[in-house]
């Protein structure tokens, strides 16, 4: 078992492996990427720091010299409750902006996490311009659920001490939270992998929450596990030792491991099944579309519709991407243009 799915699963090989050697465990394979990549994920960190550190560095303007220092003061259950408003939801709002850079960072740790190769300067600044919209509606929807649910989580959490009714609210506010959270980890890898609609990439990343359960919880573990370790140092060691990683490591380290993890779900649940109706359809089979999570790529006929139509709708996979027939034509029709 490799750890509950948290390293399993992942049997891409990479260039220069024979297809008869014997499979790796995926301990093993993540470890040994990561120290081929090295220096590559570290490049990859060094660029996604200088925008994080332009965002950090207006946060820090905000928390320093607040506009209007806006406390609010709230009696909850009998209990008076002071909510400092600008530096608990003003101070975060910048962090929406560094939204987009995630695409880069995203694009060159999944194509180290399926043993492919990556230009890092043009093709991290390629995948923030192709996927900044989706990315920064995504930082914004984010920001809008942490504001939604951390003042519901206050309120309800104190109004438990009079009535344990409002325990229903707190649980389902923390449910809602986690299953966000988990959906998280694999929205970034969707947007840079298939063109999608942005409903159509939140619906099914929601869907992975749950069908990734484990590996999700261990994920949000490890994480946890690495915050309250960094917490419980010294604090001369403690910053020092930030400084270091988020300079160096820790946001390319963090994006390797998610993609790492979540990548062989989407591999399983989405390509490869959508990859073997095509084959099939391509051999004259019927492919039985009742097993599996077909996800998004049905393609059912819709009435109405010539074949032509229906095979301009259906997806290929071109350059990591999963695009539209129609869409491949128009830039090969384009492309023939110029």
């Amino acid at each position: 078992m490799a750890f509950f799915g948290l390293f399993g699963n992942y049997n891409k090989p990479g260039p220069g492996v024979s297809k008869d050697e014997p499979k790796k465990a995926a301990p093993i394979r993540f470890f040994e990427i990561f120290a081929r990549k090295f220096t590559k994920l570290v490049e990859a960190n060094l660029i996604f720091a200088i925008p994080m550190t332009v965002i950090v560095a207006l946060m820090a303007v905000l928390w320093l010299f607040p506009l209007f220092p806006l406390v609010l003061h709230l009696e909850i259950a009998g209990i008076e409750v002071s909510l400092n408003v600008w530096n608990l939801y003003v101070v975060p709002i910048p962090l929406i902006l560094v939204s987009p850079f995630r695409a880069g960072l995203t694009f060159i740790t999944r194509n180290f996490a399926r043993e492919e190769h990556a230009f890092i300067w043009s093709d991290f600044w390629s995948a923030v311009k192709g996927n900044w919209k989706f990315f920064l509606i995504n930082g914004l929807i984010t920001y809008l659920v942490y504001f939604v649910l951390s003042f519901s989580m206050i309120f309800y959490y104190h109004q438990v001490t009079s009535q344990t009714f409002f325990y229903v609210p707190l649980i389902l506010c923390l449910v809602i939270l986690i299953v966000f959270l988990f959906g998280q980890y694999y929205l970034p890898v969707m947007f840079v992998t298939f063109e999608l609609t942005f409903r159509q990439a939140y619906r099914n990343a929601l869907i992975f929450a749950i069908a990734g359960l484990f590996r999700n919880i261990l994920l949000t573990v490890i994480f946890g596990v690495t915050l309250y370790a960094f917490m419980k140092m010294e604090a001369g060691i403690a910053i020092l030792v930030f400084v270091v990683l988020y300079l160096f490591l820790i946001f390319a380290l963090s994006s390797y491991l998610v993609n790492f993890t979540v990548y062989p779900l989407i591999d399983s649940l989405l390509i490869k099944p959508y990859q073997e109706r095509m084959e099939a359809e391509k051999n004259g089979e019927e492919k039985d579309n009742s097993e599996g999570f077909s996800g998004l790529f049905s393609n059912e006929p819709v009435e109405g519709e010539d074949e032509e139509e229906d095979n301009d709708e259906k997806y290929v996979y071109v350059n990591g991407r999963l695009i539209k027939r129609s869409e491949l034509k128009k830039r090969e029709e384009n492309s023939g243009s110029q």
